[in-house]
């Protein structure tokens, strides 16, 4: 059993730091992101190879996400914080003395163990500091999401300026996730009272519960996007639309990013409403990704980067909705198990997405596999928005009458 210890008295220093290193955490699993590229170039890596180094790091994420879940509840917040920022550090110091592709895998799996360990971790910090889990849960979406949207864009800025170095960025992000740890040892824990020890804990969904995550986890189709867009864009940019300025592909980079968190501050309340708008905009955006590499010139460019923002807004509006929906019946000792399931799913459709898109760019080539890529979300957003009204109205025929 785990008592929560009061929160600190004084919270703005403490809060500052767990934001901080949570952000810091996050830039550094999307660094490689404008990178893929000169990875190719550097270390002879083909289009499978680079997806697949994506997805790596979204399978060691669902892995740990599912074994230690629970282990900042039996341990403390802190210490699993700077495992993960070790592990952050180790990432980046593997990345620069990489002399071949089986060390870049090492390097992107250990960016996969700090963000499973890091991102359930950081949102119960922050909700404990502020006491209110949904402020926390609001704080965390937006530190989580600065985080993945700086990161391409820190590591091409960096590349562009010091070329003659051309992995100075993951030099500097362990140099950040060391500073980190340091701060984190300076502030308190939120937990304390620890009784007994951890036990293995996979996330499962009550009985009860059992449709409303199937109605919820439609929602999650958004991250098979944000796999497949994250992990081919920069190489698409390059190879079929001819930009090579690592400027702008670290700004394209962060584009999806940006749009989910525009997404969930703007379009959240919605979607809510209207759930069809949402995978309406996801089908939308989907259609535009598939065509852009058919079109020439400038048009695909734009095509492709509105598709991109259309998508990234529609996701960033669905699966916060989705999340409200698979908890809004769960009582409060099994929500921690129910979200952690949430996101393993999520994180299963983005290692999908982004292995999906490299095996078919690996035989009819990046252009091609992005056309079918986009067809195929298109279709599944219609599909799951049928399933999405049939499902919830026989989950709400069931929800118990109040008394």
């Amino acid at each position: 059993m785990v008592l929560p210890e009061k929160p600190p008295q004084t919270r703005g220093w403490p809060l500052a730091v767990v934001l901080g290193t949570y952000a810091v955490a996050m830039c550094g699993t999307t660094m490689p992101t404008a990178l893929y590229p000169l990875l190719q170039d550097e270390y002879g890596l083909s289009t499978a190879d680079s997806t697949q180094l994506f997805a790596i790091y979204a399978l060691v994420v669902l892995t740990v996400l599912c074994i230690f879940g629970s282990l900042s509840d039996a341990i403390g917040r802190k210490p699993v914080m700077i495992l993960g920022l070790l592990a952050s550090a180790a990432s980046g110091v593997l990345y620069a003395v990489a002399t071949d592709a089986p060390m870049l895998f090492i390097a992107r799996a250990l960016s996969g163990v700090c963000a499973g360990l890091v991102t359930g971790t950081a949102t119960a910090y922050l909700a404990d500091l502020v006491s209110s889990s949904g402020r926390g849960a609001a704080i965390s979406s937006l530190a989580n999401m600065a985080g993945l949207g700086s990161g391409p864009a820190l590591a091409a800025f960096l590349t562009f300026f010091f070329p003659a170095t051309p992995m100075i960025a993951f030099s500097v992000h362990a140099v950040l996730s060391g500073l980190c740890i340091v701060l984190l040892a300076m502030i308190p824990d939120s937990v304390a009272h620890r009784r007994g020890g951890w036990k293995l804990s996979l996330p499962l969904v009550p009985r009860l519960a059992r449709r409303d995550f199937c109605v919820g986890g439609l929602m999650t189709l958004g991250f098979a996007v944000m796999g497949g867009c994250t992990a081919m864009t920069s190489i698409l940019v390059v190879r079929a639309f001819g930009i090579t300025d690592l400027r702008l592909l670290g700004l394209i980079g962060s584009l999806i990013f940006a749009a989910t968190a525009v997404g969930q501050k703007a379009g959240g309340k919605l979607v809510s409403e209207k759930v069809q708008l949402g995978y309406a905009g996801l089908a939308v955006g989907a259609v535009l990704i598939a065509i852009a590499p058919r079109l020439g010139g400038g048009l695909a460019v734009t095509v492709y980067l509105v598709g991109l923002v259309v998508a990234g807004l529609s996701h960033g509006a669905l699966f916060p909705v989705g999340l409200g929906i698979v908890l809004r019946r769960i009582e409060l000792r099994h929500r921690g198990s129910a979200s952690s399931a949430f996101w393993v799913l999520g994180y299963a459709l983005t290692a999908l997405g982004a292995l999906g898109l490299g095996w078919v760019g690996q035989i009819s080539g990046e252009s091609m596999a992005v056309t079918c890529f986009g067809a195929i979300i298109a279709l599944c957003a219609v599909g799951c928005a049928r399933l999405h009204r049939s499902w919830d109205d026989s989950a709400n025929s069931r929800i118990p009458a109040g008394p």
